[in-house]
């Protein structure tokens, strides 16, 4: 007499639902089976293992598709007898090849390519080979991850389909299209050594992001760094020049669980750095693990609101600057945030780009490179960074526009990328006030030069900086200027480069915020030649030439009877 998994056995066999080669190719180690016996192994072992009989048939996608069966004994005889019938869902492979989305799914590596050709008959046993590795191998697709990552897709579609549908031209992620961006050198793990993460919010040569380079530099001489940054850019090819592994990470939060998750299951971290609160996608996921976490506080929080809880996750906060930190403290006190977890670090001037050519020279290359009429009489007034609001790039524009108005020869000039006359936050009405502001030969008060090798030159050139900044932590242009012993002309309260000047590292001129009157008579005084004692700007350091003279910064703050209309 036939046991009962003897009977069904014959009924997966007769239907065509049990594939001996299949299955025994997911058990190697059951060997000189008939099949008959094989198929009695499967439902009384490996269906419950989550092994599956044949190519046409996978039970945890059976279950999962048709959730009305979670109490059936068998689903592979389930379907034999019943689901086949009813038109049930029985496998993800037969899916994505009756749909024809099987050739993309291995174009975009989200399931490893099939042993054979398409045209092949083997080629469909070979196809689900290949998509039983899904949620199996961290290499190829994650249905669970792409389902957490973008929970608006709902539960009627199948994760892949989806992504192969919709996701892939929509732009969204995967953890096949995220791991692309992880860079790894295994030769330069040293195993004697910890791990570190230090994290950027993005890769431009600039700001934040090059503190985090400099401070991962400097643990790469004691740690195997992990370096992190949001966004691609030209400090990633730096980065992985440097360090033995390097990720490109993800804006959104949820998609960078899977690069904590990859750092978790290969390295032991215990400390993570990063170099701005602007990090917060990937250091608030990272809180919720046994992480000490330090973040690098370059931003008001004034443009943070959005992101702050981020940052009061981490378990040291060092400000760049008292002004910083003043804008937080009632945040950190509304939080009850412990004091010995807060400190101020100012960052110093540096002199990377100190100057490279007398101002005589570099004056000449100006003159001669943006077609500027710049004579030795001429006091050129720069600012720079990427035209916009914050920057204030457009009260910069209204300085140069007086300017024009006063006694003696002005230059202004703003280097920095463009902003776009379409766009309508600020591009529109900045253009807008270009164009009603020249003068009746269509000359701009300003010159706009495009950010490029022209910058150190203009620097070298210019006879005082104007930071016209809104709210802005410590503008590296800023300290490019103090290298040189150039007067920095800022609004009190708008920056942290008060601490700078503190420390002696900066001629630093701070006028009340919008103050354009006290903005032009600092300019005139700073570059004029008056008589000993009548002298506006900071004594010590010459300011005219800035060569030779030895830097005594100070920080003057001043509301002046400038007389201008």
């Amino acid at each position: 007499m036939k046991s009962e998994h003897e009977r069904l056995a014959a009924v997966i066999i007769e239907e065509g639902i049990f594939d001996a080669k299949f299955y025994q190719e997911q058990v190697p180690d059951v060997a000189g089976l008939s099949v008959k016996e094989l198929a009695c192994h499967y439902l009384e072992v490996g269906e419950s293992e989550g092994l599956a009989p044949s190519a046409i048939f996978d039970p945890a996608y059976y279950l999962e598709k048709n959730p009305d069966l979670t109490d059936v004994p068998s689903p592979a005889v389930h379907y034999a007898m019943h689901g086949r019938e009813e038109g049930r869902p029985s496998s993800l492979a037969q899916l994505l090849f009756a749909e024809e989305l099987d050739s993309a799914a291995v174009e975009e590596g989200l399931i490893p390519a099939p042993e054979v050709e398409r045209s092949d008959p083997d080629y469909f046993r070979q196809l689900a080979k290949s998509v039983r590795v899904i949620d199996r191998d961290l290499r190829f697709f994650s249905r669970e991850f792409y389902r957490s990552s973008h929970p608006d897709i709902g539960q009627s579609m199948d994760p892949i389909v989806h992504y192969l549908r919709h996701g892939r031209h929509e732009g969204r992620s995967t953890n096949v299209t995220l791991s692309a961006g992880i860079h790894t050198d295994e030769a330069a793990i040293d195993p004697d050594l910890p791990y570190v993460v230090v994290g950027v919010h993005e890769s431009s040569k600039t700001g934040a992001p090059i503190v985090g380079l400099d401070l991962a530099r400097e643990l790469a001489q004691t740690y195997n760094v992990i370096f992190v940054t949001l966004r691609d850019g030209p400090l990633v090819e730096i980065a992985r020049g440097l360090f033995p592994v390097v990720m490109v990470a993800s804006q959104n939060k949820a998609d960078n669980t899977m690069f904590l998750d990859y750092i978790a299951e290969r390295y032991d971290v215990k400390d993570a750095f990063f170099s701005s609160g602007c990090c917060g996608a990937f250091l608030y996921p990272m809180s919720a693990g046994k992480y000490r976490i330090t973040c690098l506080i370059h931003e008001f929080l004034e443009y943070m609101l959005p992101d702050h809880h981020a940052v009061l996750a981490c378990d040291l906060l060092v400000f760049s600057s008292k002004e910083l930190l003043k804008s937080w403290q009632y945040m950190l006190d509304s939080y009850n945030r412990d004091p010995d977890t807060v400190m101020v670090l100012p960052q110093p001037a540096s002199a990377t780009n100190s100057r490279r050519m007398s101002k005589a020279e570099a004056r000449k290359a100006v003159a001669d490179a943006a077609g500027l009429d710049i004579d030795d009489d001429t006091t050129l007034v720069l600012g720079a960074g990427q035209v916009q609001i914050r920057k204030g790039t457009d009260i910069f524009l209204q300085i140069g526009s007086q300017l024009k108005r006063e006694a003696g020869k002005f230059v202004s000039v703003w280097i920095g990328e463009q902003i776009s006359e379409l766009e309508l936050s600020f591009g529109v009405y900045f253009h807008v006030q270009i164009d009603r502001c020249r003068d009746e030969n269509g000359v701009c008060p300003v010159h706009f030069e495009p950010a490029g090798p022209l910058y150190p030159i203009l620097m070298d050139a210019a006879d005082v900086f104007l930071v016209t900044s809104r709210l802005d932590p410590l503008p590296n242009v800023a300290l490019d200027a103090a290298a040189r012993d150039m007067p920095v002309i800022a609004f009190a309260g708008a920056t942290g480069l008060a601490d700078i000047a503190e420390q002696g590292e900066m001629n630093l001129i701070e006028v009340e915020m919008g103050a354009v009157d006290e903005v032009i008579a600092a300019i005139k005084a700073n570059t004029a030649q008056p008589a000993a004692g009548k002298r506006f700007a900071v004594s010590g350091a010459s300011m005219s030439s800035g060569e030779g003279a030895d830097r005594q910064g100070s920080r003057q703050r001043h509301h002046v009877d400038t007389g201008v209309a």
